[in-house]
């Protein structure tokens, strides 16, 4: 566990680790991976649930920052022991992202998890979120992460989720989403909360002397 740059989260934890399948071909953590000649093997790493359950301060911690933790290749074991430790530490708030959010329904999340579903719009109307509501079981909370943001929502209707955070493609080549693409989401969210990524903020708010915390933080 390490503290993060992320803006909507203070840590970071990775227990799995090596090359993730879904093969993303904007993918920062795969990028870090071959920069620093990393292992592309399939790796389990429990220290790094031990670290967080020292810990006894609360603390908002991102699992999976540099791989999909509920892609298909990982196993039930891995995951399991993951949520056990969210209910074994209930001061800590766990976020997950993942793009393979059928999985979340075979699982029993305590209260303290965020089931996060990332997709970044460059297929409209397709799959992750055409049936995003029905795999998220309760009481966890749902929030979708809209990163990079590659292209128009389509007509899915974002009003089932806790949160939404909408950020642009970083690295060589990067374009950044146009304005209306980003109204397009909030219009559709209908109040829900936005969170705008610092590489969007000023951008989108300009005129306004004020941090993106003040918008909205987890």
């Amino acid at each position: 566990m390490q503290k993060s740059k992320i803006e909507w989260t203070q840590f970071v934890s990775n227990p799995v680790r090596g090359k993730c399948l879904h093969a993303c071909s904007y993918c920062y953590a795969e990028r870090i991976r071959l920069r620093f000649k990393l292992p592309a093997e399939l790796s389990w790493h429990p220290e790094e649930l031990s670290e967080i359950e020292k810990r006894k301060k609360p603390a908002t911690i991102f699992m999976g920052s540099i791989h999909d933790i509920f892609g298909e290749w990982v196993p039930d074991s891995w995951i399991s022991w993951i949520i056990d430790t969210a209910k074994n530490c209930p001061q800590h708030t766990f976020l997950f992202l993942t793009k393979n959010v059928v999985r979340y329904r075979y699982f029993d999340f305590p209260e303290n998890c965020w089931l996060g579903v990332t997709d970044d719009c460059k297929n409209s109307d397709t799959y992750p979120l055409d049936d995003f509501a029905e795999f998220y079981p309760a009481p966890a909370r749902k929030f979708i992460s809209f990163e990079p943001l590659l292209g128009r929502l389509g007509t899915f209707i974002p009003v089932d989720v806790d949160q939404i955070i909408i950020g642009a493609q970083t690295g060589p080549g990067a374009v950044l989403p146009t304005k209306e693409w980003i109204d397009e989401i909030i219009d559709k969210a209908q109040g829900k909360k936005i969170f705008l990524k610092n590489n969007l903020f000023h951008q989108y708010f300009p005129t306004l002397p004020m941090k993106q915390e003040t918008v909205w933080k987890i």
